[in-house]
């Protein structure tokens, strides 16, 4: 049986390689949404991630990881991740990249206050002030506010809040008796594919209902273009990135604490940046480096900080 340290690092890593590849997905989507709806990219997403889960669960059919139907839970965490990502998605075709991604980034705040709201988890001083010296290190590279973006900054937050419960309810489900009756033989990456998939196709019908109500009510948000073979292909390579990442997120909560792996989420300004000056000629400043070098710091620190009980007991 794996410490608490080591059950702890795993979730780091885990969640550091994850939030690396986000950028590159939203810096996709920034380029198709040029040409197709928003609504059109962020269903596509759903239903090709979904095609690239269902092989892992063919070879995992012998051991019993079946699927036994969508659940409340299933359609709940569809709900949110599809409304955080539509909005995201919505938010690059307005702001660039790292502007959205930074507005973004009170995610971990608010993450963290979930946490301790909902799944009671102990926040030490240490990691509040952690915690809020990334977002301002995230202020710091971007300096975002209403009055130059107007009402399309209020997206990328309402995904941040979006996607905070997401994550708040996945964390509150892995000390919940599992109601599917895993085989003792799977292991976490076998449940997190399985839960992942589930939601996926939750989102995924979720986001067709939404086309289909677009289309009869003309919102443009809903528009359908067929893509090129280009298209296609960044799509394809969109949906590749969000099984990869979302699969590896919900490997990490398996291991570590939600106000433990929040820090790190900062990483992906990193990514932003670069993909926003190698794609959109967004130039970093000298204020950028600042801001990532506080963000960094921060995530380093609650990773080397000392393990400890994480939920008040009752």
């Amino acid at each position: 049986m794996s410490s608490p340290a080591t059950s702890q690092w795993r979730g780091l890593i885990w969640m550091t390689i994850a939030v690396m590849s986000i950028p590159a997905s939203d810096a996709i989507a920034k380029l198709l949404s040029q040409s197709l709806s928003v609504g059109q990219i962020s269903t596509t997403r759903f239903v090709i991630q979904c095609l690239l889960l269902l092989p892992l669960w063919l070879w995992w059919r012998h051991q019993g990881v079946w699927l036994q139907g969508l659940k409340f839970r299933d359609w709940l965490l569809g709900a949110l991740i599809a409304a955080s990502i539509l909005f995201l998605f919505w938010g690059l075709t307005y702001l660039p990249l790292a502007n959205n991604i930074a507005i973004f980034f009170v995610e971990p705040l608010i993450l963290v206050l979930f946490s301790r709201l909902f799944l009671k988890e102990t926040v030490t001083v240490k990691r509040w002030v952690a915690v809020t010296v990334g977002l301002i290190g995230a202020l710091i590279v971007i300096r975002p506010n209403i009055e130059a973006y107007g009402w399309a900054s209020l997206l990328p937050l309402l995904s941040a809040t979006a996607y905070a419960a997401y994550l708040t309810l996945t964390r509150a489900l892995r000390d919940t008796p599992d109601p599917d009756h895993w085989p003792e033989a799977a292991n976490g990456l076998q449940k997190s594919v399985r839960l992942q998939l589930m939601i996926s196709l939750a989102a995924a019908s979720l986001m067709l209902l939404f086309l289909g109500l677009g289309q009869a009510t003309s919102i443009s948000l809903t528009d359908l273009n067929w893509p090129t073979p280009a298209q296609w292909g960044l799509l394809g390579l969109l949906g590749l990135l969000a099984a990869f990442a979302h699969v590896l997120i919900a490997l990490a909560f398996t291991y570590a604490s939600a106000s433990v792996l929040a820090p790190l989420q900062y990483l992906e300004i990193l990514g932003a940046v670069f993909f926003g000056w190698w794609l959109f000629q967004e130039w970093p400043d000298l204020l950028t480096f600042v801001g990532a070098a506080v963000i960094i710091g921060s995530g380093l620190y609650i990773a080397m900080e000392k393990p400890h009980r994480d939920v008040i007991e009752d």
